[in-house]
Formats: structure tokens, C-alpha cells, sequence
């Protein structure tokens, strides 16, 4: 049995996953499990330099009769009962999301520190769009140093596979026995934000690359939220330009935080290595 895996379900995030998967790869995820959410589902060939350690499994209108609440929730129950089996622990994260370790070098380490956890909430740091009007021209993570100071009250989460008994959503999963279900702090886990409580590990989300990647959003649609129950501004164009303006960019900029460029050098000579040009110019800067 290996460690950890990754789970995630995609749809346009193909100019971000190098670095996505090169990154979680160099801090421990021994393999990842993408659900292919486009109807072109371009990932199978796209992500062939990362074979050795990435499943792509295809899943546009391939979920229909499975159990779970959404496609996201169905993708997640599916990698659970396909592949758990093969790893003592399972994270559910998105393609915007980067899992931070402010203590530790790799994820094992972390893990180490929680042996009678069943699972571990990481909160959110939201970033901002830094003053992007298109997509960064290099790593997400050396570019997009901005975010909101106040961690966000949502969490993702780290679970032992053989606890795990559903999953409502996309932030926690339904265990066997609440007992276990800890913080990055090794603390009972509460709703509420306490100093200090994502100073361990949390989850870099970010979830506004530029000005127009947002306004894209509407048209995407979303994996997880139902249109008819669903906040208005997932899905209508005009809504989503109001909320970059009275939200995204008014407090998701607040704070300079740059922990994540020590990790900038390494990430780059890992692509170049592995033939993926498109960072060939920063790197020779």
C-alpha cells in the first residue's frame, strides 16, 4: 500500500497542470487519479510526459447512473471504491488548489505527525488576480503572490482511505467515526478560525488566475453546484463581472504572500527537464 494519492476532477485546466502535477509530485503525491470532465477530453494525451504517476480516467456523461450528489462527489466515491484500496491516504483537491507545508518538506512528513488521525481539514488561503488582465505568463505559484489575510472557513481534506464512507461534498468525507478528524494542527476540528490555524499546512486556492479566466467561469459551468439551487453568480455572465468587482478584487489582494516562490527554481528545472517548453523563457531568466 502507497501513501497518498490525489483526486481531482478537471475541465479547462489544461495550461495549469504541469505545475500542478510537478509540484504535489516533488512534495510527496505518489499518484494521481484526474477525472476528465471536457467533452474533448484532451488529458490523456496532453499529460503523457507525467504517465509514470498520473491515471486519466475519462468521465463527460460517464457518470450518469453512479451514486453521489454531483459529478464532482461521483468522481471522488468512484476513485474510492477503484483505487483506495492501494493507499493508506486520499486527498480531494481541484486543479486551482496547491496543498502548502509550512513545517515540512513532503507530505509524508506531515502525515507522520497524525498517527490516530482518520482525516485532516486543511483550510483555504484565497488569492487574488494580482492585477492580471490575461493568465500569467509563468508559474501560477511564483505569479500569484496576493491573497486575503483571514483564511477562508471552507476546508479540503486529507482522509484515510478505508475510513472513508461517503463524500456530501467536495470538503470533507463522511467517516466511520467522527473520532479522528483533525486539523493541520492535530486539534479536534471546528468550524471556527483560531490564530494560527493554518500556519502547519493549508490549501493555496487559486481561484482567480486573471481578470478574463474569471469571466469565463459562467460559461464552464461548475462540477459541483446544482444551477437551480446554486449561488446566481456561477452561472450568469453579469453576476460573475459584479463579484470580481465587489469581492475578487477588492479583498483577495490584501496581503503579499511569496512562501510558495522557494519552490520556484525547483519546479522549473523539473519541466525543462521533462521537455515541457512553455516555461523555457522564465527559466532562462
Amino acid at each position: 500500500m502507497k501513501p497518498i494519492c490525489l483526486v481531482a476532477i478537471l475541465k479547462d485546466e489544461e495550461p495549469f497542470l504541469d505545475e500542478w502535477l510537478v509540484y504535489h509530485k516533488m512534495i510527496g503525491i505518489d499518484h494521481f487519479f484526474l477525472y476528465d470532465d471536457s467533452p474533448e477530453l484532451p488529458l490523456q494525451q496532453l499529460l503523457q510526459p507525467h504517465a509514470a504517476y498520473v491515471t486519466v480516467i475519462p468521465w463527460f456523461y460517464v457518470h450518469e447512473d453512479l451514486p453521489g450528489r454531483n459529478r464532482q462527489t461521483k468522481a471522488y466515491l468512484n476513485a474510492v471504491a477503484e483505487y483506495g484500496a492501494g493507499f493508506e491516504w486520499m486527498t480531494f483537491i481541484d486543479g486551482d488548489e496547491f496543498i502548502e507545508l509550512r513545517k515540512h518538506d513532503t507530505i509524508n512528513e506531515f502525515l507522520a505527525g497524525f498517527p490516530n488521525a482518520v482525516s485532516i481539514s486543511l483550510r483555504w488561503h484565497a488569492f487574488g488576480h494580482n492585477g492580471y488582465y490575461n493568465d500569467p505568463p509563468g508559474l501560477v505559484t511564483a505569479s500569484l503572490i496576493r491573497r486575503k489575510i483571514e483564511p477562508h472557513y471552507n476546508v479540503k481534506s486529507i482522509t484515510r482511505s478505508q475510513a472513508i464512507v461517503n463524500i456530501p461534498n467536495a470538503h470533507i468525507c463522511e467517516l466511520k467515526s467522527p473520532e479522528g478528524w483533525v486539523d493541520a494542527n492535530n486539534r479536534a476540528h471546528e468550524n471556527d478560525i483560531y490564530d494560527g490555524i493554518s500556519a502547519v499546512a493549508h490549501i493555496n486556492h487559486y481561484q482567480c488566475r486573471s481578470f478574463t479566466r474569471w469571466l469565463k467561469r459562467a460559461k464552464r459551468g461548475t462540477v459541483s453546484i446544482n444551477h437551480m439551487t446554486g449561488p446566481v453568480w456561477l452561472f450568469d455572465e453579469e453576476e460573475t463581472l459584479k463579484m470580481f468587482v465587489v469581492s475578487m478584487s477588492l479583498d483577495k489582494n490584501e496581503m503579499i504572500d511569496t512562501y510558495m516562490q522557494k519552490y520556484t527554481a525547483a519546479i522549473l528545472y523539473k519541466l525543462m527537464k521533462m521537455g515541457i517548453k512553455k516555461y523555457n523563457v522564465q527559466w532562462n531568466n
